[in-house]
């Protein structure tokens, strides 16, 4: 019994720890978690499934095909046909017919018929169309993937400041709140005025007010990072890396910064299959001036009998052939010349979107390492700032508690400091944000 409680509660105590590694994401494990979760990858990956589906459609089409057909009729009265009398009798006046019923009343017809494309260039083109969009679903997936991965890193980040925020506010709130507590045990002594008090009250209480805002942001930040790794918004979610780890570059990535090669970017390579449907597309409309060649067979049987005998004994009546069709387009009112012209424009301007997509890339490569080398610089600055407003602070508050300084003087301080944590709060977000768009535009989130 005693080995059962011993086995039972480590089995509660694993699956309890097991859990709350499941709430705990490093970003790189939350980007994991994302592309396996996100609504925007779930749809890519649809796109692809459908994609790879679509060529597999098109292949069929030049495979042979089979269709079976079964045909039963019954005339409940046989159709009547009209022909000249004097068919029948010379001496008949012309202007009469005699009445005539052929067939039987009961006729069944089973068939079978096979038919193969021989040859239609629109088909061959089609074909590889239909596989060069599957590459193209390919890349929107890849595309898909950056974004999100860029989506869960803002996300995750803005959640660490705003934790960060509510850090430095908490420290300071509890200086003051020491401080405050200090002043009226002074004031009751009768040895300040009540304004110091009520001095450090203001102050405090828009601190508290600044706190309280803090975790409607952490609270507000964490929903929608849940919201974009497709997490459960009730569960409770746990953030492993720090913020300075998030903001260094690795190697790889400090090489691509002076390396980059637009060719291997996902949204240059996405535009330059584009380019390539479009040509595709061009190429079928030309060749929907060539003919279209099919073979064909064809076996069937029919039961003719004014008795419904078919299964029964009655005689079946056989029919086979085979042959070959040609269609050749003639005139169609010049619609083809203008679908052919229309397509040659597409691929003309998928041509132009490439080029310009290159440019694109490159300019924005440049001023995205431009901004994130202004940002880090600018983060460096403050976060000197609010060390050096740390420590004024600090000396501040040793002179107020020496009588040297007023209480006013005191909060013209602690607000200086606040307004240096403020801006380095800021500068967290921007360098993170140069940070994003810089590997976005490498293609490296």
């Amino acid at each position: 019994m005693k080995s059962y409680l011993i086995i039972l509660l480590f089995s509660i105590s694993y699956l309890s720890s097991f859990s709350q590694e499941k709430n705990s994401f490093s970003l790189t494990e939350a980007q994991k978690f994302a592309l396996e979760n996100n609504y925007q990858k779930v749809n890519a990956e649809n796109d692809l499934l459908i994609a790879k589906k679509k060529v597999w459609e098109t292949t069929g089409i030049g495979l042979p095909q089979v269709t079976a057909e079964a045909k039963f009729q019954n005339f409940i009265e046989l159709p009547t046909t009209l022909v000249p009398a004097s068919t029948f009798d010379p001496t008949a006046p012309s202007d009469q017919y005699a009445e005539l019923k052929f067939g039987t009343d009961y006729n069944t017809t089973a068939s079978i018929t096979a038919s193969q494309l021989l040859f239609d260039g629109s088909y061959l083109v089609g074909l590889k169309a239909s596989r060069v969009y599957k590459e193209y679903a390919e890349k929107n997936v890849a595309k898909t993937e950056l974004q999100v991965k860029e989506d869960v890193g803002q996300a995750y980040f803005l959640v660490l400041v705003a934790e960060e925020n509510k850090k430095i506010l908490s420290e300071v709130a509890q200086t003051t709140t020491k401080l405050l507590d200090e002043t009226i045990r002074i004031y009751e002594e009768g040895l300040i005025e009540e304004q110091s008090v009520d001095q450090l009250k203001l102050t405090l209480n828009d601190i508290n007010n600044s706190l309280a805002e803090a975790d409607r942001q952490i609270a507000i930040s964490k929903n929608l990072l849940k919201f974009q790794i497709g997490f459960d918004i009730n569960n409770e979610i746990v953030l492993t890396d720090k913020i300075d780890a998030l903001l260094a570059f690795t190697d790889s990535e400090n090489s691509l910064t002076s390396n980059f090669d637009f060719n291997n970017h996902v949204e240059f390579q996405s535009i330059k299959v584009n380019e390539r449907l479009m040509k595709l597309n061009f190429n079928k409309e030309k060749f929907s001036f060539a003919p279209s060649v099919a073979a064909f067979f064809n076996y069937q049987k029919q039961n003719m009998s004014n008795q419904f005998d078919a299964f029964s004994g009655g005689k079946w009546y056989p029919q086979t052939l085979w042959g070959i069709s040609v269609s050749l387009p003639i005139i169609a009112g010049g619609s083809r010349l203008a679908k052919t012209g229309q397509a040659k424009v597409e691929y003309l301007k998928a041509q132009t979107n490439s080029k310009q997509v290159e440019q694109s890339l490159i300019l924005q490569a440049q001023k995205s390492r431009s901004e994130y080398i202004s940002a880090l610089s600018i983060y460096y600055n403050q976060k000197d700032g609010l060390a050096l407003a740390e420590k004024i602070n600090n000396q501040a508050i040793k002179k107020y508690n020496e009588g040297i300084i007023s209480s006013l003087n005191l909060s013209q301080t602690q607000n200086q400091y606040l307004e240096s944590e403020g801006k380095y709060i800021k500068s967290l977000l921007d360098l993170f944000n140069a940070k994003s768009n810089l590997n976005k535009a490498l293609g490296t989130n």
